[in-house]
């Protein structure tokens, strides 16, 4: 993965390419717009625009460097010009020239190459930004992740949850159906078991007095028997 600093150098060096070209391609859009314009040459100081193609005509003005004019028509190395407020008057042509004097376009250069780098500075602020908005972003959806995590769990929990309380629901319904009749049930049974009690407890009552009553019969029987046996003897 390319670094940030080698972004910055690709963005950079891309601009630069760029930078160049579009110069380029202005100077030439510049030769061609100025076929009809000349400018004072930086292989003078100034030149002077006089009132005929030779020194002895008077003076109309001294144009500097970078001045620029309309070629008219040219005679015998001298050029009939006419300036930008409409005057006219004749200037050596050895001391125009089709382009603008270097200085011109290295002070042109300089400030498009200034924008140039305001620019790449404005990127490079955007990007760092971007950056920072990509790991403040990555860290949120990291946070959101481990929420989502803990709320499909809790969501695993609730729904076996659920379905726990539903089989325990339907229990308890059943059971509270059946609980009225086991109640009854439980009832007729203690019913029952109270009488079958009681008539155990009988039974062994009438058993306790039955024997009881043989053995105080069998006493009758056994004393008159013996009471017999006395009065035989006798």
């Amino acid at each position: 993965m390319m670094s940030k600093k080698g972004m910055s150098g690709l963005l950079t060096g891309g601009f630069w390419v760029f930078g160049m070209t579009a110069c380029l391609s202005g100077l030439l859009l510049s030769t061609e717009s100025w076929a009809e314009n000349f400018f004072v040459s930086d292989t003078t100081l100034e030149t002077i625009l006089r009132a005929g193609p030779n020194t002895s005509h008077r003076i109309i003005a001294s144009l500097p460097v970078g001045a620029r004019v309309t070629l008219i028509r040219e005679e015998q190395g001298w050029a009939e010009v006419s300036l930008p407020d409409g005057r006219t008057g004749w200037t050596l042509m050895r001391y125009l020239s089709e382009r603008p004097p270097w200085h011109m376009t290295a002070k042109r250069l300089a400030a498009e190459k200034q924008q140039i780098q305001t620019q790449i500075d404005d990127l490079d602020r955007s990007n760092q930004e971007l950056s920072e908005g990509n790991l403040a972003l990555e860290k949120q959806f990291e946070i959101n992740r481990q929420e989502l995590e803990s709320l499909r769990q809790e969501y695993e929990v609730l729904k076996k949850g659920s379905a726990n309380y539903i089989g325990l629901k339907k229990a308890f319904e059943k059971l509270d159906l059946e609980v009225p009749q086991i109640k009854a049930r439980l009832e007729e049974n203690q019913r029952l078991h109270d009488k079958l009690e009681s008539s155990t407890s009988i039974r062994w009552f009438l058993s306790g007095a039955g024997v009881l009553v043989v053995g105080w019969i069998l006493g009758l029987i056994m004393s008159g028997r013996r009471r017999r046996s006395t009065e035989i003897y006798r």
